[in-house]
C-alpha cells in the first residue's frame, strides 16, 4: 500500500518531465562549415562542437588544462613522452567505448596529412602514440613541449566515435559524435542544430538542459532582437553597443570580459606593399585607437599590443609598439616611394563593416588606398587559409596558454593552415621553442614577453586594435554558467528556472 502511490508518483514525474522537456535556446553569429574535430578552429565552430565532443583535457576556469576524458598523465624529464590514463565507463553516442584504441584512432586520423586537420602544426609534434593497455595511451614527441596538455584541450584531444569516422569519414562534418553532454538531433542549415540531453552521459546529474537549440544567426539585430523578444535565452556574440544597453537597463544579465587574443589588422606578408615592414608599421601609427574604443567599442574594449591578451601573464603594454602618429605615418608612406594601396577583408556584419569603414577613412588620411571588401565569416576565413588576402579583420579568441596563441601563427619551422602571413623570424621560432621547452612560470612569463616585444618591433604581423572582447547576454532564469578564460559557454552546466 505504501509502495504503489510512491511508484505511481514516480510515473507522473516522469510523464510530466517527458511532457515539458526543458529547451534552452542560443543565437550565435553563423553556422559553422563543419562540426568535424578535424575541421575546428573558430570560435562559433568550437561553441557548436563542444555539447557533442569532448576532449582529453578541458580549460578550467582559470584557464588552465585538467585532465577531462583522461584522468591523471605522467611525462618524463625531457618534456617528451606523455602518458595517460582513460576514464572508466565512458561511451560515445553510438555506444562505441572510450578506450585506448579510440583515443590511438582519433590520433592517427588527425595525423593523416590527407585528413589535412586544422591542427597541423601541434600534429606534427607529435612522433608517434600507441595504447599501452585498453586504459593507457602514450603520446612521444619530436621536440619538447611543455604545454601538450593545452593541444588536447583543443582539436588534438577532442574524441569523435571511430565506429563513425571508419563507417563514413564525411559523416562526422553534419551528425557529429561525441561523448559529451549532448547528443545530435539534426542540423537545418540557417535554420537550428538541435541536440538532446545524453542519457547516458559520465558525469551524473549533467545534463539539466533536455533540449539545445543553436541558431547561426549572421545579422547582428536579428540576432538581438531574438534574445530581445524571448525567442532565444542566450545571445553570443551580441555588438557592444547591444550590451551596453542591457548593462544600462538590467533586464539580462550580462558579461563582458577582456579574455586570451586580440585583434586588429592582419597582414599578408608576402605581397606588396605589406611585405614592407615600414608600410605595416605606418598602418599601426595610423590607427586612433583610443578613439575607436569610445566610438565603436562603447567603452568597453582595452588595447591590445600583442598576440597575448590580459588573462596571459605576459608583460602589457609593449613599450615600443607604434604609437597613434598621422605624422609618422605619412612619412613612412612616402619613404615607400610608391603607392600604398591594398585590399582590406573583413566580415559582412555591421558592427565590423563600420569598424572596417573607420579604419579605411584612418588610413586614407595618411595617404593609403585602401578598398573594403566585406565578406562572410566562413569565407573570409577561408580566404585566410589558402592566403588570397592582403589585409584583413583578424579576430582570434585565444587560448589558455601564450604558447597557443603564436605556435600555429608564427613558428615558421611546421607548417600550419593558420600562418595566413607566412611570416618567418629566427628570433620568433627561437623564443617559441624556449618558451614550449620550459616549466618554469616566471622563465616562461620572460619568454612570452620578450616575444611580444618582437613580434611588435621586427615582424609586426598585426596592427592590433583591442583585445578580445567575450561578449554574452542571458535571461534571468539561465542559471548555473561560469566564465571560462576560452569565454565558451559549458552548455552542459546550464539550467533553467
Amino acid at each position: 500500500m505504501i509502495q504503489r502511490p510512491l511508484a505511481v508518483l514516480a510515473l507522473l514525474a516522469s510523464f510530466t518531465a517527458h511532457a515539458n522537456p526543458v529547451t534552452l535556446s542560443v543565437a550565435l553569429s553563423q553556422d559553422p562549415p563543419s562540426l568535424d574535430p578535424l575541421r575546428i578552429g573558430s570560435y562559433t565552430e568550437r561553441q557548436f562542437a563542444m555539447p557533442v565532443y569532448e576532449a582529453l583535457f578541458a580549460i578550467n576556469p582559470q584557464g588552465q588544462p585538467v585532465p577531462h576524458l583522461a584522468t591523471s598523465y605522467t611525462v618524463s624529464d625531457d618534456l617528451k613522452t606523455w602518458r595517460f590514463t582513460l576514464r572508466d565507463g565512458v561511451k560515445f553516442h553510438d555506444g562505441t567505448p572510450l578506450d585506448a584504441a579510440a583515443v590511438v584512432a582519433n590520433l592517427a586520423r588527425a595525423k593523416d596529412p590527407a585528413n589535412r586537420c586544422r591542427c597541423t602544426a601541434e600534429m606534427e609534434t607529435i612522433a608517434g602514440f600507441k595504447a599501452i593497455d585498453g586504459k593507457t595511451v602514450e603520446i612521444t614527441l619530436n621536440q619538447p613541449n611543455a604545454v601538450l596538455p593545452v593541444a588536447l584541450a583543443g582539436s588534438v584531444g577532442t574524441m569523435a566515435s571511430p565506429t563513425a569516422f571508419k563507417a563514413d569519414p564525411a559523416s562526422l562534418a553534419n551528425k557529429p559524435v561525441g561523448t559529451g553532454p549532448f547528443r545530435f538531433v539534426e542540423w537545418i542549415k540557417n535554420s537550428r542544430y538541435v541536440l538532446e540531453k545524453n542519457p547516458d552521459y559520465w558525469q551524473q546529474g549533467k545534463p539539466q538542459i533536455d533540449r539545445l537549440v543553436l541558431r547561426g544567426m549572421q545579422n547582428t539585430e536579428p540576432r538581438e532582437a531574438a534574445f530581445k523578444s524571448g525567442q532565444v535565452d542566450i545571445v553570443l556574440q551580441p555588438s557592444r553597443n547591444f550590451i551596453a544597453q542591457e548593462q544600462r537597463t538590467k533586464t539580462s544579465v550580462v558579461y563582458a570580459t577582456s579574455g586570451p587574443g586580440t585583434e586588429g589588422v592582419y597582414f599578408n606578408g608576402t605581397k606588396p606593399p605589406l611585405d614592407d615592414l615600414n608600410v605595416r608599421k605606418a598602418v599601426a601609427h595610423a590607427l586612433d585607437r583610443d578613439l575607436l574604443v569610445k566610438t565603436l567599442g562603447f567603452g568597453l574594449p582595452t588595447l591590445a599590443y600583442s598576440p597575448f591578451g590580459p588573462t596571459l601573464k605576459v608583460a602589457q603594454p609593449i613599450q615600443d609598439y607604434p604609437a597613434y602618429d598621422p605624422a609618422k605615418a605619412k612619412a613612412l608612406v612616402a619613404a615607400y616611394g610608391k603607392p600604398v594601396q591594398f585590399k582590406f577583408i573583413v566580415t559582412n556584419r555591421p558592427e565590423t563593416r563600420l569598424l572596417g569603414q573607420s579604419i579605411q577613412q584612418m588610413l586614407q588620411k595618411v595617404g593609403m588606398q585602401v578598398e573594403l571588401v566585406p565578406l562572410d565569416e566562413n569565407r573570409m576565413i577561408q580566404s585566410m587559409v589558402t592566403k588570397d588576402f592582403e589585409a584583413s579583420a583578424f579576430k582570434y579568441s585565444g587560448a589558455s596558454d601564450p604558447h597557443y596563441n603564436v605556435y600555429a601563427f608564427y613558428y615558421s619551422k611546421r607548417k600550419s593552415p593558420s600562418q595566413y602571413g607566412s611570416f618567418v623570424n629566427a628570433r620568433v621560432d627561437a623564443l617559441i621553442e624556449q618558451g614550449m621547452s620550459t616549466r618554469d612560470p616566471a622563465t616562461r612569463a620572460a619568454v612570452y614577453s620578450e616575444l611580444a616585444k618582437v613580434l611588435a618591433t621586427d615582424v609586426m604581423p598585426i596592427a592590433y586594435t583591442y583585445n578580445s572582447l567575450d561578449l554574452t547576454a542571458m535571461k534571468k532564469n539561465v542559471k548555473g554558467y561560469t566564465h571560462h578564460a576560452d569565454a565558451l559557454v559549458r552548455f552542459g552546466d546550464l539550467r533553467k528556472e
